[in-house]
């Protein structure tokens, strides 16, 4: 009977401390749904004279073997470098910690970014921004570490730490970007305390003599629809709340935006493409990361969502006038073929494995803008008067030919003059005689063009026009009208072969939003021609060419070095 009692006492004891453990905690959520962007309250009562630790995150957790992307499931696994290898640590993909003592966890401080080490370091100069930089496990007090909620490990919080602050993991688990080029939002307190960007709209009051308080802020404004958040008050698990959504969310690019933005963004992008002749994969990439800004799901780097996503639109925009070229006979396939041979090939096996591998958002925004400073000032040489008379001069070779095509139509020469003709094929060069011209045909050299060009197109999520034009008409010496058709067909097979191997490793494409694109950049390449001859050509390069160079300062990260 002793031992009864003994037993039961013991098991009342541990009732009652568990209990005064739960009641020392009384807190209530403001609402049990919250819409995406909007801010989220809590207040109640602590014990008195204890510091205020409020954790919000997302109920599911995120580990490195459930993400989606292979090349971003093994480096999350094994490291880099030997650094920054998680194995199967779980943490939440979304997680604040909103304290009256952040100093306890984080410290405000200048940080240097951009070149460590290399020539190939990118960005190659150094720069400073605002970090929370957030403290290490052993540097944080065990009692501070009991009221981080779901987070009980060193492992769990160097987790954090690295999704929070490198920005392989910011593109890759967190999916919040910092506003000054620092850390993500983690670790915050009441703005009044502390003005830093990380806690704008942030609220945080105590008053320690009573344990009352009340917290406010915002999560993540693209968090998906029916997320379920969970909230901690100093350890303990007090409710969750549910993510409403807050207009038209892109499943797969992980963004909330109006289709009639994407749509009428990609509409401009496709006029734009008619007046520069190339460069529409480009402009897409840049609107999808700086007005769209698809994030990608969790587990996926953004930039591994962007590039297949935007080779839907170089896949589209070129059928129409391909099939116009068939139509006409205006496609010279000895050469055509073999380019577009390696074109796939480079587009299929190399380009996309190496881009997921190496170019993660940070390093494909920093090339991205390089290539858009070549443009640029491509652009800007174009606007010249000396180069528009060269155009013209091109033009006018176009327009005689197109009128040597009608006059061959109408008096039943056209089937004879469109006929391919050439001598025994040989890998290295033939003559080939195309619509009463001769030409020099070089399939192997078209072949590992190809290839070279398919390589960096797919890398970068473009059609690659912009490299095709000057390869055929300079390297290879081929007149405008024998190489608009076969740069077409390039494009198309770049966009065939990159979207087919993204889609094979497991990185698709946002379908709806690529399908808007290419409807909108299709429109656009309608209307084009019609604006384009009521402005001034001067006028509309040498904007293009200040927005792309600006694009590249802004990429490149240029923008913070000069401030």
């Amino acid at each position: 009977m002793k031992r009864i009692s003994l037993f039961l006492g013991v098991v009342l004891s541990a009732v009652v401390l568990t209990g005064s453990s739960v009641l020392g905690v009384e807190a209530t959520l403001g609402s049990s749904t919250v819409k995406a962007g909007s801010p989220v309250s809590v207040e109640g009562t602590i014990e008195a004279g204890q510091d205020l630790y409020v954790v919000i995150s997302t109920e599911k957790m995120f580990s490195a073997p459930t993400a989606l992307g292979p090349k971003e499931r093994k480096r999350l696994q094994e490291g880099k470098g030997g650094k920054n290898a998680f194995g199967d640590t779980a943490i939440p993909s979304t997680y604040y910690v909103l304290t009256s003592v952040p100093d306890q966890l984080a410290t405000p401080k200048e940080a240097w970014k951009g070149q460590t080490k290399g020539v190939f370091a990118f960005p190659p100069f150094k720069y400073k921004v605002m970090v929370n930089k957030i403290k290490g496990w052993g540097e944080i007090d065990p009692a501070a570490r009991a009221m981080l909620g779901p987070v009980n490990s060193e492992a769990q919080w160097k987790f954090l730490a690295f999704a929070h602050e490198n920005k392989f993991g910011i593109n890759t688990v967190v999916k919040e970007r910092p506003n000054t080029g620092g850390n993500a939002r983690m670790i915050m307190t009441d703005h009044g305390r502390q003005a830093e960007q990380w806690n704008e709209g942030v609220s945080v009051t105590l008053d320690k003599s009573t344990g009352k308080f009340s917290v406010s802020m915002s999560p993540y404004r693209n968090l998906a629809p029916d997320t379920v958040m969970t909230v901690y008050v100093n350890g303990e698990k007090v409710d969750t709340f549910t993510i409403e959504k807050s207009g038209f969310f892109f499943k797969t690019g992980n963004v909330y935006m109006n289709p009639l933005i994407v749509f009428g963004g990609a509409f401009i992008i496709g006029v734009l493409f008619v007046i520069m002749g190339a460069a529409g994969g480009l402009f897409t990439a840049a609107f999808q990361i700086t007005v769209i800004g698809t994030k990608g799901p969790v587990g996926i780097n953004a930039g591994n969502t962007i590039k297949p996503t935007n080779l839907f639109l170089t896949l589209c925009s070129p059928i129409t006038g391909l099939m116009s070229y068939f139509k006409e006979k205006r496609f010279a396939y000895p050469v055509a073929i073999p380019f577009a041979i390696g074109i796939v090939c480079g587009a299929f096996f190399i380009g996309p494995p190496l881009s997921a591998k190496y170019l993660n958002l940070a390093a494909f925004k920093f090339y991205l803008g390089i290539i858009c400073f070549v443009i640029g000032v491509k652009l800007f040489i174009e606007s010249l008067p000396s180069s528009i008379e060269k155009k013209k001069a091109m033009k006018a070779i176009v327009q005689k030919f197109n009128a040597a095509v009608k006059e061959a139509k109408e008096s039943g020469k056209a089937m004879e003059m469109g006929s391919i003709e050439f001598d025994k094929f040989n890998p290295v060069k033939f003559d080939m005689r195309f619509w009463g011209e001769t030409f020099v045909a070089k399939p192997l050299l078209m072949l590992i063009g190809g290839i070279a060009m398919g390589v960096v197109a797919s890398s970068f999520g473009v059609g690659g026009g912009f490299m095709f034009m000057p390869f055929m008409t300079t390297l290879v010496g081929y007149p405008m009208y024998l190489a608009v058709p076969i740069a077409l067909a390039g494009t198309f097979a770049t966009s065939l072969g990159g979207i087919s191997k993204y889609v094979l490793m497991g990185y698709q494409p946002d379908w709806i939003m690529a399908a808007l694109i290419a409807a909108g950049a299709m429109c656009g390449g309608v209307v084009g021609p019609k604006i384009q001859k009521k402005l001034p050509e001067i006028f509309l390069k040498r904007m293009l060419a200040f927005a792309l160079i600006l694009t590249c300062l802004k990429y490149t990260g240029l923008l913070w070095f000069m401030r």
